[in-house]
């Protein structure tokens, strides 16, 4: 460690539907903890009817409100509730929905705080180290490969050719009991030294040893590095999706400038005490703020995986039950009271029509309207690679909403029991200012939504 230096972290992130896939089911998010930052990557696992994609973003969003505004005093008991909630949550809307069964994903997750690395992870999500030109993989693969040659039943040699080198035997979703592996020590970061997060898609394409020497590169950034790494992999091969989180770790005060952007210190900013003054104004102008009625701001945040749909992170993190670090018996007990009881009622949908414009397809209307690309093919009697432009489909919703005078987008969100951000996006709006009498809003469904068909 450099005791007297302050080290910082720059950081970037992609992921790439790969040349051989037609759906991105990978999902990634950047985030900030008490006295840190935390990255996270899940490759989703399909169900019966697809789903991975659902089950990685519904794990990523699970993993970023257990941490952001929550404080904890052990990060590794803090990665374990985040996958432990993640589980349940994931668990519990399979069991509801038979359609989903054998739905899940893969998970890293790091936390870097006071210069010091935590890392916890489940399935075949990887986690490497390049010190000093020297590569070292810190996570063991959770695949039947793995697992036979844990046993004894296979040698190391066999490895690679095993048929199930890449398959996860255990993945957030599968068991209502998750078994993952966290850290036992943490790991001290250093000048110079390069974490990465990825999918599977990057190490089925590329060796150890050619992900080494495509990250050793002192004079890259780490923009370059990520991109560099995710096209070399697609243009091996591209077989899986492919995504990164490249996190490179520097002497700022070596450095004649530090870019804004996407860099961290390491260690908390010491802030002078504000004036009482400065108090009083913010107060007065607060009130002034709640007698003319302003109802809420949204912010955009930073993207993790669609930048559109990540509104209201923040508003809907605060209401979130506060984290318990004790047990993680306590942690399924929050997430019981967290996790709406089940629906009994059968939703009857109401259909949109739709014309299918340039760069529309089932996927992405699916993602927009929280239904799978499998429902949308069944109803439309169409599948998605036989699209066309100009074509009409039927996408299912909850209601459509006639905006009223005086009606905000918050007050719709309360009375359908929707989140802002999925009325935003099913809409297209890039906030909830753009409202207008008369407009007409779909009010999509929600992936635990039982439809009648």
């Amino acid at each position: 460690m450099f005791e007297n230096q302050e080290l910082t972290i720059k950081f970037h992130s992609i992921s790439l539907v790969g040349s051989g896939k037609k759906h991105n089911q990978d999902a990634y998010a950047e985030f900030r903890v008490p006295g840190g930052y935390g990255f996270a990557i899940c490759d989703g696992i399909n169900g019966n009817e697809g789903g991975g994609a659902i089950a990685s973003k519904m794990a990523i969003d699970s993993i970023k409100r257990q941490f952001q505004n929550n404080q904890f005093k052990s990060p590794q008991k803090a990665l374990a509730n985040a996958l432990t909630l993640a589980n349940f949550q994931l668990y519990d809307h399979v069991q509801k929905n038979e359609r989903f069964k054998g739905m899940g994903t893969s998970c890293v997750i790091i936390l870097i705080i006071d210069n010091l690395v935590y890392y916890a992870y489940i399935g075949n999500t990887r986690l490497y180290f390049l010190r000093e030109n020297t590569i070292y993989r810190l996570t063991r693969d959770h695949t039947e490969a793995q697992t036979d040659f844990v046993n004894k039943k296979i040698s190391e040699d066999q490895l690679e050719s095993h048929p199930g080198y890449y398959k996860p035997d255990r993945a957030l979703g599968f068991n209502k009991d998750v078994n993952f592996s966290v850290c036992k020590q943490p790991i001290a970061i250093e000048e110079e030294d390069t974490l990465l997060l990825t999918s599977d898609g990057l190490f089925r394409e590329l060796s150890e040893s050619q992900i080494a020497n495509l990250m050793d590169d002192p004079d890259a950034s780490v923009e370059f590095v990520a991109n560099n790494l995710a096209q070399k992999a697609d243009e091996a091969g591209g077989s899986d999706n492919i995504t990164i989180s490249v996190v490179h770790v520097f002497n700022a005060a070596k450095v004649p400038f530090v870019p804004d952007v996407n860099v961290v210190q390491t260690k908390e900013p010491i802030y002078k005490k504000v004036p009482r003054i400065i108090w009083v104004v913010l107060g007065i102008l607060a009130l002034v703020a709640i007698l003319f009625g302003i109802n809420e701001m949204v912010f955009t945040n930073e993207s993790v995986t669609q930048k559109q749909i990540e509104e209201q992170t923040q508003l809907e993190a605060q209401q979130q039950p506060k984290e318990d670090s004790s047990l993680q018996k306590e942690v399924i007990e929050q997430a019981t009271e967290e996790v709406a009881e089940p629906q009994e009622n059968v939703i009857t949908p109401e259909y949109i029509t739709l014309k299918i414009d340039k760069g529309d397809n089932f996927y992405r209307l699916g993602i927009r309207f929280n239904v799978t690309v499998q429902y949308l093919e069944r109803i439309n009697n169409v599948q998605s690679k036989r699209l066309r432009l100009g074509r009409q489909v039927r996408i299912p919703v909850k209601a459509i909403h006639k905006v009223v005078p005086r009606e905000n987008l918050s007050l719709i969100a309360q009375k359908y029991q929707t989140p802002l951000r999925d009325l935003l996006k099913a809409n297209k709006l890039e906030s909830a200012d753009k409202l207008s009498e008369g407009m007409e809003l779909y009010i999509p469904l929600q992936y635990d939504d039982k439809i009648s068909e």
